[in-house]
């Protein structure tokens, strides 16, 4: 599935939730050969007038791995540069905001019709490191 894609299905769930949202990814780069997002962390956002905070949504295929790996543990860059986990995580979630890794992948048996599945990552605050736990989801949406 297509990042795009991906990004669009959550904005249609946060907006299915009751949340006003705005898309702070930006387009392709040619030149740094990359996208953009919000703090390198946020492709969506979403408020909502009975939530404290802000609720930031990293959208991607239903593989989330490679995301929790850079995000809590930081990586290597294609110049060899090694990359800090995200400083601003920790930040975002001490102001009262939210933050979520949402998969999105087509499942279904074989002949039958396929549904969209959410794989959700919940990242918190626990003892002052930021930690994520997986929520479990009974039905695809």
């Amino acid at each position: 599935m297509s990042q795009t894609y991906s990004l669009h299905k959550s904005r249609e769930e946060l907006k299915a939730q009751g949340y006003d949202t705005w898309i702070t990814e930006k387009p392709y780069n040619p030149f740094t050969r990359r996208r953009e997002d919000l703090y390198n962390l946020f492709d969506v956002v979403g408020i909502r007038g009975d939530c404290v905070g802000v609720t930031g949504i990293q959208a991607c295929s239903g593989d989330v791995s490679g995301h929790l790996h850079k995000i809590l543990e930081g990586y290597v860059d294609s110049n060899g540069k090694q990359i800090p986990p995200n400083p601003h995580l920790a930040i975002w979630l001490r102001a009262g905001n939210h933050f979520f890794i949402w998969g999105w992948t087509l499942r279904g048996k074989k002949g039958k019709r396929k549904l969209w599945t959410l794989r959700e990552i919940e990242f918190r605050l626990k003892d002052g490191q930021v930690v994520a736990e997986e929520i479990a989801h009974e039905n695809p949406l």
